[in-house]
């Protein structure tokens, strides 16, 4: 929370903590100035007469999560609106769990659902679009929206943030370690995944499965170098993986690789690598170590 706290203080911003407040929590939202949102009958407890922290009510709607009951959501919200201070209800709230896929009946029900619970509920903000729906469907933008993936650049359809209007804000590199040279026969990395079919060369590349570049990898996924595709070709392991080098491609100890991000003309995206993953993006680069000792993060 003191990150967001500075969050707050320097971009004069709002805060919300999406995920329930722990007991004893409500004095440190309080005090970072951080709106709760109150989802299951415990929370909406203790904050019922906390008059100094604000909050926002989120139904249940679809998502089996996190979420009241409707109605006990018309009566937490009531209760706020008739209280004391009834500013401190902030908003209405509700999450949806298809609204990235092409089949929209249930994502209609959900928005259904909240727009009926909305036209009972005490005035204030409501807000329901995530990502997807943002980019989807506005008619669910209601007084607000919460973009989480979008925000980092990436598609929340799973194909190609370049589609939306997306740039990636994250680009992920290392350099090479060494380049060897194979003969014909040769193999390279655990299991002999890759024999060299005719001479060639490899690059050493110091980033494995426990940086979160996954095994998973291991002969699919694609590393740029000098701006070109170079195939992940040995298994992945723990630490350092070997792509397989064009012919004509000229590489020294050094030389920048990138992992996601573009180089050149090329660019492998979290969305590329998640489909070989057989996963999301967000799983992607939420698996990327931040082991100070091997990983230097840069904010530009």
């Amino acid at each position: 929370m003191f990150i967001l706290a500075c969050w707050n203080l320097y971009f004069g911003a709002r805060l919300i903590c999406l995920l329930p407040l722990r007991p004893g929590e409500e004095d440190e939202a309080v005090a970072l100035g951080c709106a709760a949102v109150v989802s299951t009958p415990e929370g909406w407890e203790r904050a019922r007469d906390r008059h100094d922290l604000d909050v926002h009510v989120e139904a249940e709607t679809g998502m089996g999560r996190w979420g009241l009951a409707p109605a006990l959501a018309l009566e937490a919200g009531r209760a706020l609106a008739a209280g004391p201070r009834p500013e401190r209800l902030q908003g209405l709230m509700s999450h949806l769990a298809t609204a990235d896929e092409e089949d929209r009946s249930f994502a209609d029900r959900q928005a259904a659902a909240f727009a009926e619970l909305a036209a009972a509920f005490p005035d204030c903000p409501r807000h329901l679009a995530n990502s997807a729906a943002v980019l989807g469907r506005s008619d669910l933008a209601w007084d607000a929206v919460r973009p989480g993936l979008a925000l980092h650049g990436m598609d929340p359809f799973h194909v190609d943030p370049a589609a939306h209007g997306l740039a990636p804000a994250l680009r992920w590199t290392t350099a090479v370690a060494s380049v060897r040279a194979l003969a014909a026969g040769d193999s390279c990395g655990y299991g002999r995944r890759f024999v060299a079919a005719a001479p060639c060369r490899v690059a050493l590349v110091p980033v494995g499965y426990a940086d979160g570049y996954r095994r998973g990898l291991s002969g699919q996924g694609d590393v740029l170098i000098g701006g070109r595709r170079c195939r992940v070709a040995a298994t992945v392991s723990m630490d350092q993986l070997a792509a397989l080098l064009p012919d004509d491609l000229a590489v020294a100890e050094g030389d920048e690789v990138v992992l996601l991000g573009a180089q050149g003309d090329e660019r492998i995206t979290a969305e590329e690598v998640a489909r070989h993953l057989g996963t999301i993006a967000y799983e992607v680069t939420c698996g990327i170590g931040a082991s100070p000792a091997r990983t230097l993060r840069e904010a530009r």
